[in-house]
């Protein structure tokens, strides 16, 4: 019983402990929050400079685009027929008369074969669809087929 009273006393004789766990507590939830708070921190820093990476690639792939629509612009005028003509009269050529054309005969060539992309105009004959027996048999009758009548089974397993 002495032993008892002595510790209650012992307690009761030193408040600095009741009031350090309670700092040590308050500190522990204020080094906690501020982990979380660092974490939050971090998260959104990378989130922002990530979407500041897009932006910046997806204003360079507006940019290529761009001139990607320029050059395709650019080749449009280089291929157009005034200036393929200026260019050719530059060059010292000239249009071509009758005159100057010379056809060739080729041996075993045969032309431009004339393609056939529709079938030709009138009546069709339209074939009846065949339907797999699979899909028009219904499920007694298959019941019948294969419980009552197995031979057709057995046929398929024997050599």
């Amino acid at each position: 019983m002495e032993s008892v009273r002595r510790l209650t006393q012992a307690y009761s004789l030193a408040p600095w402990r009741k009031q350090l766990q309670v700092i040590v507590f308050f500190l522990l939830i204020l080094v906690l929050f501020a982990l979380v708070a660092g974490i939050y921190l971090n998260v959104s820093a990378r989130a922002v400079t990530l979407g500041h990476e897009i932006q910046n690639l997806q204003n360079d792939i507006e940019d290529y685009e761009r001139s990607i629509a320029d050059l395709e612009t650019q080749l449009a005028l280089l291929r157009s027929t005034s200036a393929m003509e200026e260019r050719a009269s530059d060059m010292g050529f000239r249009p071509a008369g009758p005159d100057d054309i010379t056809y060739l005969s080729v041996p075993g060539y045969l032309g431009r074969q004339e393609a056939v992309l529709a079938p030709p105009p009138g009546p069709s004959a339209v074939g009846a669809t065949v339907i797999s027996p699979a899909y028009t048999e219904s499920l007694i009758d298959w019941l019948k087929d294969t419980v009552f009548y197995p031979s057709g089974l057995l046929s398929e397993v024997m050599p």
